[in-house]
């Protein structure tokens, strides 16, 4: 039975929202929803929030009660919505109280953490934190364990940081959400609004509600994303925490390691008998596997007579035979598994020993390098043996749980069905065995792995002695070498090294000397650059041949040798530096002759371009477009190259322009000269000439000549200068009426008669 007042006090929860929104302005509905969009917005951080968030959860269930209770085909035909969308607002209740209920969990977790962090951040930094309770001396026992626990403080360390990860992604997930929630309340308040009190209003004013429950439950998860966020960094600070104090250990202790006999009995003792157990192993599998390999030829016999029968029979004969041959299967693999383990166990005794022996130091360094060979080669064939394995027991699994689903089938004939059992069974012993096989071989890397790092450690003091001796008795074997003999003296690596550094030095200085001394000439005399140049260029090379003799002779390397290069040297010219040679000499041509200087305005395979320097080999030219252009020296001797500021910066411009035929040519020349004279930039002497160049097609043509000085020898200039008398000229024609030529031509028809000239249709246009 309903209960009349709960119902009614459900409906008019929404019938209030339709009285409200006409009797308040709209102003109000909005302020109310600012009012709560500040709330929602709001981080709960505080305990009154916390207390806020607990009140908050019962005013839901209260509300989640009369809800259900209204869960009716009548009270959606009321609200004017359907039964499934009813059903969805409860849904979202539920799952806001749920939300909720989390923050308070995770805040508390929050707390939690967030003390643990606090304490552990003082034991770091007042080194109170100690995993060791014994004094030193420790043994490779102690070490281990103290490594074991760092592999796991490493492995929670990345677990959190991908957890971190996901956690951040979703927290910005539900930012998009909640966006979207508000949008749908705002959407729901202005379509309210405009209704105004009809029969849609109780509908939409439930809209309303059902939307900002969905707001709600956004903001609530968002609050909760940020505090498992908040608290996956916590756990991430503190796993690092972790790894700091417990690395600190790990190092202490291998400072303070010591070869212990009776640890390592404890370990080789434990060792042996691990072996003998496996032994005993071994031997009941081999027992074993007679009884099963005889039960699958049954089997098998029983599988082939059953070929012929009925399909149950057949069926039955199949399943049998699967179940011997998993048994078979899983003894043959189990017994290759512990004879392979029995291998790994006198494996991991010799590392024992190894480990114990680099302690009391008895291994020398070909020693260490042979171990650290074997070490390295056996770790790496375990790893592989343990990913072929991981694959193999992934496998396993999948083939195990596939059969499984055939044992939950009720129509399964029970002897087939135990037949089926025997079948799993024997999966199962397999992958429980084989995970213990696994199992051994991880440790069994671990083990070797260590071995490998402690005996790294162990070669790098051996080593650097051995090597810095090993390197010395080398580079003083490869000092002395003997080069050649010239005139009874040797010449040997050392002397020609020293040589070197002597020159390369000199180098050095020869630059700074030819530096000076131009400076020097530049402020007591008036040459231009491109004899300073010359200047600098001559000097350089003599201070190179300077220091190449001295440090030839203070090697005391004769030079005579240069006699005893010469032919080598001369072929060396005659094929490779013919063109070197050539563009050198060229250059020091270029100095003394002068044909180019720098700062010269020069035009060389149609580029036209500024000389900044004169170089050995070859002269950098900069282009208008700011692109400097390498010439090699031998170009300006053997090719012709315009110098148009040779002698001086004095350079001819024109301008030529063609203007319509029936122009006064007269008068076209009086406006061109009269656009060169206004030009500040032209020269007065000599003075511009105006031409009458030729009579074109359609065009009268005109050249004006003038002179440009080019003081500040800019690649442009002179094409500005052109550019602006242009614009002036077409200024003045324009105001004169003459009108400057463009290509056209007339044509002239002669008939002795009047054209005919007729219209005629096409069959489209007739259909048309």
């Amino acid at each position: 039975m309903i209960h009349r007042k709960p119902m009614k006090i459900f409906v008019s929860l929404f019938v209030w929202g339709v009285f409200a929104t006409n009797l308040l302005p709209v102003g109000s509905l909005y302020a109310e929803q600012e009012e709560r969009q500040s709330f929602l917005q709001k981080e709960m951080t505080s305990a009154t929030d916390l207390e806020k968030v607990k009140s908050r959860i019962e005013e839901i269930k209260d509300k989640l009660e009369i809800a259900e209770s209204m869960e009716t085909e009548e009270t959606a035909r009321q609200l004017g919505v359907s039964l499934t969308r009813l059903q969805e607002y409860n849904v979202n209740l539920r799952k806001i109280e749920a939300v909720y209920q989390r923050q308070l969990t995770s805040t508390e977790r929050r707390d939690s953490l967030k003390r643990e962090e606090a304490n552990l951040g003082k034991k770091l930094e007042s080194q109170q934190e100690s995993l060791i309770s014994q004094p030193p001396p420790y043994t490779l026992t102690i070490y281990d364990a103290l490594l074991d626990g760092l592999t796991t403080v490493k492995q929670q360390e990345q677990t959190i940081t991908i957890v971190l990860k996901s956690a951040k992604k979703v927290f910005e997930e539900a930012k998009t959400k909640l966006e979207e929630a508000g949008h749908k309340v705002r959407d729901a308040i202005e379509e309210l609004q405009k209704e105004g009190q009809t029969e849609k209003s109780l509908r939409m004013s439930w809209d309303l509600e059902y939307a900002k429950g969905g707001e709600e439950l956004a903001k609530a998860f968002l609050d909760l994303q940020r505090i498992v966020t908040e608290n996956a960094e916590t756990e991430l600070g503190l796993a690092q925490l972790k790894k700091q104090i417990v690395e600190r250990h790990v190092n202490w202790v291998k400072s303070k390691l010591a070869f212990d006999q009776k640890d390592l009995d404890n370990h080789l003792d434990s060792l042996e008998e691990r072996r003998i157990t496996l032994q005993t192993r071994v031997d009941t599998l081999r027992q074993g596997q007679q009884e099963v390999e005889n039960a699958w030829v049954e089997a098998q016999n029983d599988f082939e007579a059953a070929q012929g029968a009925e399909e149950a029979v057949k069926a039955r004969a199949t399943a049998f035979l699967k179940a011997r041959e998993a048994w078979r299967e899983t003894y043959q693999k189990v017994l290759e598994q512990t004879e392979i383990i029995q291998l790994v166990l006198e494996q991991e005794k010799q590392f024992w020993q190894r480990r114990y022996g680099l302690l009391a130091k008895d291994a020398n360094y070909e020693e260490l390098e042979s171990w650290e060979k074997e070490t390295s080669d056996y770790v790496k064939n375990i790893e592989r043996n343990i990913r072929v394995k991981g694959k193999y027991q992934t496998n396993l699994q999948s083939e195990i749980a596939g059969i499984q689903k055939q044992l939950a089938d009720d129509a399964l004939n029970p002897d087939m069905k135990q037949h089926v059992e025997t079948h799993v069974e024997a999966l199962n012993k397999m992958a429980e065995r084989g995970f213990e096989y696994l199992s051994l071989l991880q440790g069994s890397r671990a083990i070797g792995q260590r071995l490998l790092d402690e005996i790294n450690w162990r070669q790098k003091d051996i080593a650097l002695k051995k090597t810095i001796k090993g390197l010395g008795g080398i580079l003083q074997n490869i000092w002395e070498i003997e080069l050649w003999v010239v005139d009874e003296r040797s010449v040997t690596v050392r002397k020609l090294v020293i040589a070197l550094c002597i020159f390369v030095v000199g180098m050095w200085l020869a630059r700074w000397f030819t530096h000076s001394v131009i400076r020097r000439i530049l402020l007591r005399t008036r040459f231009d650059k491109s004899a300073t140049a010359a200047i600098d260029k001559m000097l350089y090379s003599l201070a190179l041949l300077t220091f190449l003799i001295f440090a030839l002779r203070f090697v005391n390397i004769p030079l005579t040798v240069f006699t005893f290069l010469g032919g080598a040297i001369a072929i060396g010219v005659g094929f490779g530096a013919q063109n070197l040679l050539n563009n050198f000499i060229s250059g020091f041509i270029l100095l003394a002759e002068r044909p180019v200087k720098i700062n010269d305005l020069i035009e060389v395979e149609n580029n036209f371009g500024i000389i900044e320097n004169i170089g050995m080999r070859c002269t950098r030219v900069r282009t208008p477009g700011n692109v400097h252009i390498l010439v090699p020296n031998s170009s300006f001797l053997e090719k012709n190259i315009v110098n148009w500021t040779l002698s001086d910066q004095e350079i001819r411009a024109k301008v030529e322009l063609g203007v319509a035929c029936d122009s006064d040519p007269h008068e076209v020349s009086r406006l061109m000269l009269k656009a060169v004279h206004e030009n500040k930039k032209v020269m007065k002497t000599p003075e511009p000439i105006a031409l009458f160049d030729e009579v074109g097609d359609s065009s009268l043509t005109f050249i004006v000549y003038f002179w440009v000085s080019m003081k500040s020898l800019q690649l442009l200039e002179r094409r500005i200068i052109e550019s602006d008398i242009r614009f002036r000229i077409v200024e003045l024609f324009r105001e004169a009426r003459i009108v400057v030529a463009h290509p056209q031509h007339d044509v002239h028809l002669a008939t002795s008669k009047p054209l005919e000239m007729r219209v005629v249709s096409s069959e489209d246009d007739k259909r048309t």
